[in-house]
């Protein structure tokens, strides 16, 4: 059986390599780079650069005496350098793996004509599958008023364009790639201003983390402006005037949309593939789209727009085309957020539990009274537990702190097995580490959490 994979991104190269592994033969389209946006513009650049910026920080915040501490300056040449050189080693990596599975790659722009037939738009090849797999990801997502330009109105691909380090950025949007990309700013040194329309920053997140991470914000001295929009924007030689609806006007060099993805799905426009109301690619559980052997995988489903979950989806889209039933499973997802203090989830939000009608209980722990944070100097943060009260069951986990993208995996595996909350508390958690505080998280449930102090 011949699959047709269109997107070298997570969800297409997965995908390539998984129908390559059952045993089909396997052409793999990508119109740019392989790795897709995660790879080139996305998850590995922008971890390259707060991982530098931070140990950068730390240093330049530790005092080793009562008088000095080290100087040190940023050059955003060498940091971009990095950055270049460790995509780069990525891409080769993947390119080497591709190749090695034995998948024909070619660098093309494809259009679907039938569910069975596309056409490179270079060659005006048309090839032929029995399977295609769509996994064209995502781009920025553009606002009326906030055109991109490359030079004042810039989406986050553009931004690793920069030659210098703007002394003021105002950041649209304070959604995860906001945040992130205003805690690399603020760590570069510039001025940030965060507006979001929502009534908080990272507004999809568990209430309690949005207001912890604003108290970090403010500690820091990135400003935000929540629950408000623009009404006028001003591009002047050297800078950009943005009016907001209270009237309040923020003024910095360059300006950062961050409002959300837009599907790269023109690829379909003369076929029937059935859209939603934003583009995406509607398909079921099994990633198929309202064509027979036509499915879709990561971005462009509009469904998770996540790397790792990108890779399940591919996963699942190749097992399900050469002919297996495998549903996709949604229920526990991690997801993990890189700014002043890491953000990490699995499970239920608060709220939404209580929509549910399910009886909860919740308790949290503090990173502050724990050893291994102080060793590391990281004590902001705690970690948040919601059990169902009916059956003791965690059902959603909520952390800001230190590592918070490492250790989420112990909850999101507690709540995929569906283990109770006395259960985890009789896991012996190694000392020092950060997870101990998952320990003491889940024991307070029950009121037995050794180390909180009463308040």
């Amino acid at each position: 059986m011949k699959v047709l994979v269109i997107g070298g991104g997570p969800a297409g190269y997965v995908s390539a390599l998984t129908a390559r592994r059952l045993g089909a033969e396997v052409v793999l389209i990508e119109k740019d780079e392989l790795g897709g946006t995660c790879l080139n513009r996305g998850c590995i650049p922008t971890k390259t650069f707060i991982y530098s910026l931070e140990l950068l920080d730390k240093f330049k915040n530790q005092k080793y005496s009562n008088h000095q501490s080290f100087k040190i300056s940023v050059d955003l040449a060498t940091l971009m350098q990095r950055k270049n050189n460790v995509v780069e080693t990525q891409k080769k990596g993947l390119g080497m793996l591709l190749k090695q599975a034995g998948i024909n790659i070619i660098n093309d722009e494809a259009e679907l004509i039938n569910p069975e037939t596309v056409i490179l738009k270079k060659s005006s090849k048309e090839i032929k599958a029995d399977r295609i797999i769509v996994a064209t990801g995502s781009r920025p997502a553009q606002l009326p008023m906030l055109d991109f330009d490359g030079e004042k109105i810039l989406s986050s691909n553009e931004l690793w364009n920069l030659k210098n380090i703007p002394q003021s950025i105002t950041i649209i949007g304070a959604g995860a790639i906001g945040c992130e990309f205003a805690w690399i700013f603020h760590l570069l040194g510039s001025k940030v201003s965060l507006i979001e329309l929502m009534p908080r920053v990272l507004p999809m997140e568990d209430e309690e983390i949005s207001k912890a991470l604003e108290r970090l914000f403010r500690k820091r001295k990135i400003d935000f402006y929540t629950g408000t929009k623009i009404e006028d924007l001003k591009k002047n030689h050297d800078s950009v005037e943005i009016t907001l609806s209270d009237r309040r006007k923020i003024k910095s060099d360059i300006v950062l949309v961050s409002v959300g993805r837009a599907y790269n799905t023109e690829l379909l426009n003369n076929t029937d593939v059935r859209l939603g109301n934003k583009k995406e690619i509607i398909v079921d559980d099994y990633m198929q789209s309202s064509i027979e052997g036509v499915y879709a995988a990561g971005d462009v489903n509009g469904k998770w727009l996540l790397a790792h979950v990108a890779y399940r989806e591919g996963e699942v889209a190749a097992k399900n085309a050469l002919g297996n039933r495998e549903k996709m499973d949604y229920t526990v997802i991690p997801s993990t957020i890189f700014t002043v203090s890491q953000v990490a989830s699995a499970g239920l939000k608060e709220f939404e539990a209580v929509q549910k009608g399910i009886n909860i209980k919740k308790a949290s722990f503090p990173f502050r009274a724990i050893g291994k944070a102080h060793v590391t100097g990281e004590i902001d943060g705690f970690v948040k537990v919601i059990i169902d009260t009916d059956s003791d069951t965690i059902i959603g986990a909520h952390i800001i702190g230190p590592m918070a993208s490492e250790i989420i995996h112990e909850l999101a595996l507690a709540i995929k097995l569906k283990a109770k909350a006395k259960q985890l508390k009789q896991l012996i958690h190694s000392h020092p580490t950060l997870s101990e505080c998952i320990g003491e998280a889940v024991a307070d449930i029950h009121g037995e959490a050794i180390h909180k102090l009463e308040r």
